[in-house]
């Protein structure tokens, strides 16, 4: 499959944080156009082999920053390398590290996917109203609000990984247009509430 860094809806298991064939964030929450090859079609949810972490280095060779978003399955990988793949193509989410000497290893970035360059401002306006409608009726956690913009919200653009929405609430928090009832060990687990709803005050 692919991996994405480090995810706000990060699970455990073999899929846990970006074990798919990719790089930078984990969107362990997809959509269902998320979770097919970009190549073959193949749902890469469903092969064992498909789960697993390349290099940032080699995902970014291989795959172009419009598609980065995208996921794919190992045989598809190997034919765009043009070989199989080696122990040296497979890094470890627990061991990313921003200080690699290696520009090209580091962490996958906002800037690394090209599918934000595709956002109108009236997209992004739809998204923003979705959630913030979402939480019109009461408090959740952000956790909640990016399972419902990925699985339910006619807003959500395809392909969008789970982290874009998590800073997407981040910046309507700072601007004051969703307010933090609740904070969480860490702030995907944080309550969030519309401004002027129900709790916003609590």
């Amino acid at each position: 499959m692919r991996r994405d860094g480090p995810s706000m809806t990060e699970a455990g298991g073999a899929a846990g944080q970006n074990e798919r064939v990719s790089s930078g964030r984990s969107d362990t929450v997809m959509n269902r156009g998320n979770r097919l090859c970009l190549d073959c079609g193949k749902n890469t949810l469903e092969n064992n082999e498909d789960y697993y972490f390349l290099r940032n280095r080699l995902w970014r060779i291989l795959v172009p920053r419009e598609e980065r978003h995208g996921m794919l399955c190992r045989a598809c990988v190997e034919h765009r390398l043009g070989r199989p793949l080696a122990s040296q193509d497979f890094g470890s989410a627990a061991t990313e590290d921003e200080s690699d000497p290696d520009p090209e290893d580091q962490p996958m970035k906002r800037d690394d996917y090209g599918i934000i360059d595709l956002l109108t401002p009236e997209m992004l306006h739809a998204i923003d109203t979705a959630m913030i409608e979402f939480l019109s009726s009461g408090p959740r956690k952000i956790t909640a609000v990016v399972r419902y913009m990925l699985e339910e919200s006619s807003a959500a653009i395809a392909g969008l990984p789970d982290w874009f929405y998590m800073d997407r609430i981040g910046e309507l928090i700072e601007d004051c247009e969703l307010v933090v009832v609740a904070e969480g060990e860490e702030q995907r687990f944080h309550v969030v509430a519309a401004a002027d709803g129900p709790s916003a005050g609590r």
